[in-house]
């Protein structure tokens, strides 16, 4: 799944001109994976409460294939559209159930490696896209196929493997959805997700033009930039759950987002692109397994397929309007540090964000 969420921006250079006229197009066409999901996340959650997790995931891994090849046959934007929204669709299937399923099988400690596993498959996949597709040269076509083929071939493997039946953990979905008082916490971890993430979608879809910009080649800005998804992946297992056991896991998510802030805005100054990029990815990583222990702390077990519902509707909502603010504004102002100076704005809106979960949530949550 971030292999194909980042094709389009591991291409996106090669795209302009073809798929999308202009980068506003283009970061929609980034976003559009995650547009599906503000409309599939809620349903989701009801359905898979009835039907399973199991079900809901491989319905997802086949809109995955199904929306990859439509992508890779588009001769125009519209077309392209089409294939990102069938695919995100499956793309929020699959989140969705792979984080209940996460959840309903680990608690206490174990619930932030656990979460932290689960999550490397994102970056990593994120990282080999933007380091196997630009070696495909001008042949983007090659590329979206390349993913779409993935996709399929994943579908049979994940038949036979998949647990049936629900985890010991697992719970009766409550009738209603939530508690009254899973709302506020529920809401605001999730705003903290859904801006954390758009400003490392963002850092990863517009940080290669803005090294070509400046006169880097193709291959070698998708090279720099996919140290922003493979420089994550030693702290991501990890680095949460160490958090924790100091007792500092606020200070932590606090810290870490300030840092990657300032990432960007040293790459924007001029400092070494290598290690800027490279110093994103690794403080990125606490903070994933830390706020995702958050969300699933807000809900007992019978409101979990439809709180994750609620939350991954907030995080595809914020991933389908974000990315494309941050290419309108390199349109509007002609800077290719335009949306990388977009990202640092999500970053802070994280943090004020994190501030109001700290309130509304039990102390134990928080």
């Amino acid at each position: 799944m971030g292999a194909q969420f980042q094709v389009v921006g591991a291409l996106g250079p090669l795209l302009i001109g073809s798929l999308a006229s202009d980068w506003a197009q283009l970061g929609t066409l980034i976003g559009a994976y995650s547009l599906a999901g503000v409309f599939v996340a809620l349903p989701a959650g009801w359905v898979m409460a009835r039907l399973g997790d199991r079900r809901v995931l491989l319905a997802g891994v086949a809109l995955m294939a199904l929306g990859g090849a439509g992508l890779a046959l588009a001769e125009g934007f519209v077309g392209a559209m089409a294939g990102r929204v069938v695919s995100g669709m499956g793309g929020a299937l699959l989140a969705l159930a792979c984080a209940k399923m996460v959840l309903d099988r680990f608690a206490g400690a174990a619930l932030a490696p656990a979460l932290g596993f689960m999550l490397m498959a994102w970056p990593c996949g994120i990282g080999l896209a933007l380091v196997v597709l630009p070696l495909l040269g001008e042949d983007w076509r090659s590329g979206l196929w390349l993913s779409a083929a993935v996709c399929a071939a994943s579908f049979l493997p994940l038949a036979l493997t998949l647990p049936r039946g629900a985890a010991a953990g697992a719970a009766p979905a409550r009738r209603g959805g939530l508690l009254r008082a899973e709302w506020a916490p529920l809401v605001s971890a999730g705003a903290v997700w859904g801006f954390y993430n758009a400003a490392y979608v963002v850092a990863l879809g517009f940080a290669p033009a803005f090294l070509v910009a400046r006169g880097w080649t193709v291959e070698a800005a998708g090279f720099a930039a996919s140290l922003i998804g493979f420089a994550i992946l030693p702290l991501l297992p990890m680095g949460g759950a160490l958090a924790e056991r100091a007792g500092r896991p606020v200070a932590v998510i606090i810290g870490c987002m300030a840092g990657m802030a300032g990432c960007l805005l040293g790459l924007v100054a001029g400092a070494s692109p290598w290690l800027c990029l490279a110093l994103f990815g690794v403080l990125t990583a606490p903070p994933a397994s830390l706020v995702m222990a958050m969300v699933g702390r807000a809900l007992s077990p019978a409101s979990r397929a439809f709180g994750m519902g609620v939350h991954y509707t907030l995080f595809y909502g914020a991933l389908a309007v974000l990315p494309p603010l941050a290419g309108l504004a390199r349109d509007m102002t002609g800077a290719p540090a335009a949306p990388l100076l977009a990202g640092v704005g999500f970053l802070a809106v994280a943090l004020g964000a994190l501030g109001l979960h700290l309130r509304v949530a039990p102390r134990r949550l928080a």
